[in-house]
């Protein structure tokens, strides 16, 4: 029985060692939305780690309920420090798209930065933000 902790302890500093060696520390990257104009559905907020792979293929991403606030709020943990670019939109009926008219959304929908363009979406470099992975991180993204 004696030799159980130390092969636990010993499991637990690599377990710390990686993390931390791979940039993960803990800290966390709450995500809210707000400005929501009803509760129908869920919301859909996806993370994005570049510019190649923007809109197309995030490194997180989760689907959310919304409150009697008309807000949703999730947070993404074990992620690295580096740069980042969050998309949300208001998926009102639940089909996991972002529904258009066209190309014109008939979701609401917000980017990071509060970030905006008039032919398209924002740029990853508009909505993009440092995340330092050491301190929790609060983003605030008001859906139009």
């Amino acid at each position: 029985m004696t030799r159980v902790f130390p092969i636990i302890g010993l499991i637990a500093w690599a377990a710390v060692s990686f993390a931390t060696e791979a940039g993960y520390t803990g800290a966390k990257l709450h995500v809210m939305v707000e400005n929501l104009k009803n509760d129908k559905g869920q919301v859909v907020i996806a993370i994005f780690d570049n510019k190649k792979d923007y809109l197309k293929k995030p490194v997180g991403e989760a689907a959310v309920a919304i409150g009697e606030d008309l807000t949703s709020e999730t947070e993404f943990d074990n992620l690295p420090a580096g740069t980042y670019a969050i998309a949300a939109y208001h998926d009102k009926n639940k089909n996991g798209d972002l529904d258009t008219l066209i190309v014109v959304p008939k979701e609401d929908y917000g980017f990071s930065n509060d970030a905006r363009s008039l032919f398209g979406p924002p740029s990853f470099k508009s909505a993009s933000f440092e995340f330092n992975g050491s301190e929790d991180l609060h983003i605030t993204i008001r859906a139009k």
